[in-house]
């Protein structure tokens, strides 16, 4: 177990009739339900306290109540600062919630933005958090960790959600693995993040047993293994998670782990589909769209698409653009693809970047701008995307929307041939056959020709063969 702070606060209001015991966590849902009324008077209270610097007439009106809801107490604001002080949450002298000396409201004071007022929900739930409620715990790690209420810290994050983990809560435990999994706030670690999934998926955690499946399916922490990654997705969709259920699909889909099943892929992404999972949504317009599992049918796939797109997913704006481009189900329109490409690469997706370029590259739906060509490749070049990397490369090797730089080609072309692109590894191989952008070197070129040719690339095999007959009659 990590050693971490848990020194419980001390409830000092006067308002609490009876002392509170934390020794048992499962009390921490009771303690909020009967203190929660109390919390909020005294937040109304100390809003509307009327602020002495003030002329008269100027005061703040206090907010109505319900009629079920006890009248706000008769104490100034600075005897509630004094009840307050005691359960008043300072983590790790980062941020600490300081009610003024002229009974103002309270101040957030943070390195990364002073002075910015408290919102009540911060106050509450940083006074549950301290009070030992779990929910709040994780609740108040969230607004750390997302920087929406408070400025962003993910030190303060891992501390609450550490807090509701030592509580045994499976919601804390797992997202205390997720800091471990993606090094927020503490080094990356693989192997930590999976014993804080297991202890969390332990309890029934859903999303903890996905986050194992994956660990399983990516090799992530533990050797990549497709029946645990299946068994750990089935245990997540057994309780209709709809996540789990679409990556059973997927599983099936592609046959990991598993035989492959096109039908029983359809059957877990309907399942997901039900919760409207925009995943599976353009799941099962792919079956459609390629006859998958069911006749293939492009009327439906794009139905399935367009309730995924209308939910904003990207891979399925993008898959819009493509039934247009090829004229599947609909008339063949590139303008109409480029408008739904647009609005998938505007929010930088790799992909619909990638066949905006391919429109400008080749006039298709658009007039013919090298330039604008140039500039989506590299968009969707520079997030790593390969075949945009070699298109980089073309355009620079041929001066195209850019002055000819063959060594820039040779840089970009690199780049996808690293990631087994055999056009790339072709094209780096002449640039060190005729020493274009490197030092001509033929053993280099005939290294990356034979690269290109184990993967069955024509040319690069003819120009291997060549040059090695060609060393053979000399040597």
């Amino acid at each position: 177990m990590l050693q971490h702070d848990l020194q419980q606060p001390q409830a000092t209001s006067s308002l609490f009739k009876k002392d509170l015991d934390f020794s048992d966590a499962s009390n921490s849902r009771n303690i909020t339900d009967n203190i929660d009324t109390h919390l909020g008077q005294l937040v109304l209270h100390h809003q509307a306290a009327p602020n002495p610097s003030a002329a008269p007439g100027d005061e703040e009106t206090a907010v109505d109540t319900d009629s079920d809801v006890n009248p706000p107490t008769n104490k100034s604001a600075p005897e509630t600062q004094n009840m307050l002080s005691g359960i008043t949450p300072v983590v790790n002298d980062v941020e600490t919630t300081a009610f003024s000396k002229d009974g103002t409201d309270p101040q957030y004071q943070s390195a990364q933005s002073p002075n910015a007022t408290v919102s009540q929900e911060f106050t509450l739930t940083s006074i549950r958090a301290n009070l030992g409620d779990k929910d709040a715990q994780v609740a108040l790690g969230d607004m750390y960790r997302d920087g929406k209420v408070v400025g962003q810290d993910y030190q303060a994050a891992m501390k609450w959600f550490l807090r509701a983990a030592d509580q045994k809560d499976p919601v804390g435990q797992r997202k205390v693995g997720v800091l471990y999994e993606y090094g927020h706030g503490v080094t990356r670690d693989y192997s930590m993040a999976m014993t804080w999934y297991l202890l969390s998926a332990d309890q029934g955690n859903a999303q903890a047993q996905w986050n194992i499946a994956n660990f399983y399916r990516t090799g992530d922490g533990v050797p990549r293994d497709y029946s645990k990654a299946m068994e750990w997705f089935l245990k997540g969709a057994s309780q209709g998670h709809a996540d789990s259920q679409n990556d059973v699909g997927n599983l099936y889909h592609d046959g990991l782990g598993v035989p492959q099943d096109y039908s029983l892929a359809m059957e877990w992404y309907l399942k997901a589909a039900e919760q409207d999972e925009p995943f599976a949504l353009t799941n099962i317009g792919h079956n459609y769209c390629y006859g998958e599992g069911v006749a293939q049918d492009f009327s439906k796939a794009m139905e399935w698409y367009l309730k995924a797109a209308n939910q904003g997913h990207l891979d399925a704006l993008t898959d819009i653009g493509n039934m247009y481009w090829d004229g599947n189900g609909v008339t063949q329109d590139y303008t109409k693809a480029m408008e739904w490409y647009m609005k998938a690469a505007d929010q930088g997706h790799s992909y619909a970047q990638h066949n905006i370029g391919y429109l400008y590259h080749h006039g298709q739906g658009v007039v013919r701008d090298y330039s604008l060509a140039m500039e989506w490749y590299r968009k969707a070049a520079l997030q790593g995307r390969a075949d945009s990397q070699y298109t980089v490369g073309c355009l620079y090797r041929d001066g195209q929307g850019v002055p000819r730089d063959y060594s820039q080609a040779a840089a970009w072309f690199l780049k996808a041939a690293k990631q087994g692109i055999s056009a790339a590894q072709y094209a780096i191989g002449t640039l060190y056959e005729y020493g274009d952008g490197v030092p001509q070197d033929v053993w280099s070129a005939k290294e990356w020709y034979l690269k290109a040719a184990k993967q069955d690339h024509t040319e690069a095999r003819t120009r291997f063969e060549d040059l090695h007959r060609y060393e053979s009659h000399f040597y």
